[in-house]
């Protein structure tokens, strides 16, 4: 089958979603499927990959106007593509799967509304950016447009049927799969004199950067916390300072070998106001890390309270969060809830991922649903 794949920047080194799209497009071609990739841009490593790639012309800036371009020019290259299926990572205006890995945006402003003062609620509802998200998300998710949503969460499935009513039996839900051949745990864990907290991925407002922080500030002075990703550091430098944990703060920008940072931490902190799945959770357990996360992450639904990791119900409660990562500094239990994660990791890996998405591309050639609008 010839399956065509829409991601806007197609870097297999590139951050959760670049890496889950590289394994998706990896295993399709280990099961003999011919792969197209619609992408505004890619580098050498994608390009040697085998696959077939189509630029799809995009505005670098204004981010609105990126966005805006992307969508529609995607459904343009749709009927030269030549695919059986397109199978869409994007917000897009016509696919025939949505896999809704970025979750929902509408659901992401509620969230984050909660913890932003009124005057920043207002000039958020004003962004060019939140505009046109919403306005292609809208499209997205209408059964007009796409024929199956697959959600990598309950939470998400929940989310999408809540804002835009998508018809609930054409969600599925498949937990998102790790690559746990690259992503294992240590031959020989080294001894450190310092427990390092991890906090992986950008956007550090989303991630929960400032809550990790209050957190750090409330346990023992041989924990610290390492930062993976990009974003403004900034103004987390000058909190940590106000917070007495500037020299127990580390940041690392942005890395091609994650392995390597999970390696070099104890714990993975996820304290995030809204995150459909998170990548980092599951690659952290599949390196043998506790991961202690907020409930309104998806991948809580794989966290097992007291045996893989723990999870606060609100991010913000530094209190709640620092009680949350207590019991793993000690170094016997944090073993054991990291034999533990491994176990999760191994149980959720990126061939099951792969197989049950074929079962709905399957399932739509067996049983069609009527057709979304033509392009």
């Amino acid at each position: 089958m010839r399956i065509g794949i829409i991601k806007s920047n197609f870097f297999p080194s590139g951050g959760g979603s670049e890496r889950y799209t590289h394994g998706l497009v990896t295993q399709l071609q280990a099961r003999h499927h011919a792969v197209h990739v619609l992408a505004a841009r890619w580098d050498e490593t994608a390009a040697a990959a085998g696959v077939t790639l189509q630029r799809v012309p995009a505005l670098r800036w204004p981010a609105f106007a990126r966005v805006l371009s992307f969508a529609l020019n995607s459904r343009r290259a749709l009927p030269t593509a030549g695919c059986d299926l397109i199978l869409s990572i994007e917000r897009t205006l016509r696919q025939d799967i949505s896999r809704a890995g970025g979750g929902c945006h509408r659901e992401w402003l509620r969230q984050r509304q909660r913890y932003r003062p009124g005057g920043a609620r207002a000039l958020a509802g004003l962004n060019p950016l939140h505009r046109a998200l919403l306005w292609i998300e809208k499209r997205t998710f209408s059964p007009a447009n796409t024929r199956v949503i697959i959600a990598n969460s309950h939470r998400g499935k929940e989310e999408i049927i809540r804002h835009y009513g998508f018809p609930a039996e054409r969600i599925r839900v498949i937990h998102n799969g790790t690559d746990n051949a690259r992503f294992r745990p240590p031959p020989a864990p080294p001894a450190r004199p310092q427990t390092v907290l991890l906090l992986a991925g950008s956007g550090f407002e989303r991630k929960g950067l400032e809550f990790a922080l209050r957190a750090l500030a409330r346990l023992p002075q041989t924990v610290r916390l390492e930062v993976a990703g990009k974003g403004r550091t900034a103004p987390y430098q000058r909190l940590a300072a106000r917070l007495g944990v500037a020299d127990r703060l580390r940041f690392l920008g942005s890395a091609n070998r994650m392995e390597d940072v999970y390696a070099g931490a104890d714990i993975l902190v996820h304290p995030a106001i809204y995150e459909p799945f998170s990548n980092a959770c599951l690659e952290a357990m599949a390196c043998g890390l506790p991961v202690v996360s907020s409930r309104v992450n998806g991948a809580a639904e794989i966290i097992r309270p007291g045996l893989n990791g723990s999870v606060v119900e609100d991010p913000a409660d530094s209190a709640a969060l620092a009680a949350a990562i207590t019991p793993f500094l000690d170094p016997a239990a944090r073993a054991r809830a990291g034999a533990a994660a491994r176990q999760t990791a191994e149980a959720l890996p990126m061939s099951l991922n792969v197989e049950k998405t074929l079962a709905v591309i399957e399932e739509l050639r067996a049983n069609p649903l009527p057709p979304a609008s033509p392009p």
